[in-house]
């Protein structure tokens, strides 16, 4: 009876061993296919926070009221160099909404600054992209584009009204240095129209 029931333990060693034989441990796919997943549900979820906040820009000042303004985009001349367009500061500081352009090439890329209400630079591709316009004006802490009327937050653009809701101005990182605002070239001559 013993010799059976030490053959029987040893056969369900046996086969425990044969059967965990070759296997390797599942620690590291598991902790693998784990970031896969949690990684991109981060991304997400931040950028989806992040864009509720607002945009990328650089606190440059106090608040500015915008409440019951019209304030037109004025057209200013950019300095583009060969690794950076750049405007002074102090332009946007004054104007509050100013369009430019990068020009080199033969390539023309739209471009925009303004000021948030919270004090914030923002600086972007002025286009509305489905109705093709590039000039906009600020109203009552809004941005609008000349052409369809579409409305978006100033802080976020976020839509808020008209028929390119899902397309603001595309905001663009920028540098401020020695009072100039300045934006890699490469990154106007990389964007591309989301639609």
């Amino acid at each position: 009876m013993k010799n059976k029931k030490f053959q029987e333990q040893a056969r369900r060693e046996g086969m425990k061993k044969f059967l965990l034989k070759g296997r390797k441990p599942l620690i590291l796919p598991g902790i693998i296919i784990f970031l896969v997943i949690l990684l991109p549900l981060i991304w997400f979820l931040s950028k989806d926070k992040a864009n509720s906040e607002g945009v990328y820009g650089s606190k440059i000042g106090e608040k500015v009221n915008y409440r019951n303004q019209f304030i037109a985009m004025t057209t200013v001349e950019a300095k583009t160099g060969s690794d950076y367009t750049e405007i002074p500061l102090e332009t946007i500081k004054e104007k509050k909404m100013v369009y430019f352009e990068y020009v080199k090439a033969g390539k023309r890329v739209p471009l925009m600054a303004y000021i948030t209400p919270e004090g914030k630079l923002v600086t972007a591709v002025s286009m509305c992209e489905p109705c093709r316009s590039t000039k906009f004006h600020i109203e009552n802490e809004e941005i609008v584009c000349n052409a369809c009327g579409t409305r978006w937050s100033m802080e976020g653009l976020k839509g808020i009204s008209g028929g390119c809701l899902n397309y603001p101005p595309d905001a663009i990182v920028h540098a401020i240095e020695n009072g100039q605002v300045k934006i890699q070239n490469s990154l106007i001559i990389n964007w591309r129209p989301r639609i």
